[in-house]
């Protein structure tokens, strides 16, 4: 999908009206065709009415933008909610791994959406000293809204071995569990955060029709190794005597719970299986 004008975000989920137009074939001075003929489709949407979504169907089915065969599911934990960048520093004080310093405040006005103030303050001293009063009531109405004894979920690319006909699913790779992916706000004020934990998910369970129709459409069938996307489930742990040594490297201890693979980095439709940490 590419817009006609510019590239703007539309709301997650968006309702809006499919349109299509015909390009009939050109023809030269003799009747033979030059152009062949073609359909263009656009979705119009009431957020943008001066603009238009340009639909390229192969394309857009093949990234799973476009849902063909919808795959009816239940994630592992419904309730679980995305722990997203502007959480990262609220979770990392909730849970005892730091407290309310500057390099805090700074990575988390740098986390928050509305960039261009975010960014003034990080990178200007006197404009950081005039807001820092605001950053640290906003920072602290986070933490204390932030709930340690809530599901989060993580958004990975993850690696599987062959499908197992025996079992009837796809051992983990090494990548899935052992170490989860560390998350962090790329920015000069950054700060990462490595969940770790001692649990992995060693088998995801997936039908073998399910499988074949996954290996085809990402033209992996057969291989050793294919590619998939999955919600990492966790619950933070408060910090145990953590130390901290100014790398602004935090491992955070987290309860792995399990995940649910997906064919698709957006993780919301094209369902393979699920998994429970051990």
């Amino acid at each position: 999908m590419d817009w006609t004008k510019g590239d703007m975000k539309i709301p997650a989920f968006a309702k809006g009206k499919l349109k299509r137009h015909i390009i009939r074939p050109k023809k030269d001075m003799f009747g033979d065709i030059i152009t062949e003929p073609d359909t263009l489709y656009f979705l119009s949407l009431p957020q943008y009415p001066k603009d238009s979504l340009v639909v390229y169907l192969g394309e857009a089915v093949q990234k799973g933008e476009i849902v063909t065969a919808p795959v009816e599911h239940t994630p592992l934990y419904p309730e679980a909610v995305e722990l997203l960048p502007q959480d990262y520093v609220p979770a990392l004080i909730k849970a005892g791994y730091t407290a309310y310093t500057d390099v805090a405040i700074k990575a988390y006005a740098q986390s928050l959406e509305n960039g261009e103030s975010s960014n003034s303050a990080t990178n200007n001293p006197f404009e950081y000293q005039r807001q820092q009063a605001t950053l640290l009531e906003k920072l602290k109405k986070a933490v204390e809204k932030f709930d340690l004894n809530q599901v989060y979920y993580l958004r990975s690319q993850f690696h599987t071995n062959v499908y197992d006909f025996t079992r009837s699913g796809y051992p983990a790779y090494h990548s899935i569990g052992y170490i989860l992916n560390h998350v962090g706000i790329p920015a000069e004020e950054s700060i990462t955060l490595y969940p770790t934990t001692k649990k992995s998910v060693y088998f995801v369970s997936v039908p073998a029709d399910r499988a074949e129709t996954f290996e085809k459409r990402a033209g992996s069938l057969g291989s050793p190794l294919h590619v998939v996307y999955g919600k990492t489930y966790i619950r933070l742990l408060p910090a145990q005597d953590y130390v901290e040594d100014g790398s602004r490297l935090y491992n955070v201890q987290v309860d792995y719970l399990g995940l649910d693979l997906y064919e698709y980095p957006h993780c919301v439709y094209y369902h393979l299986g699920s998994g429970k940490a051990e």
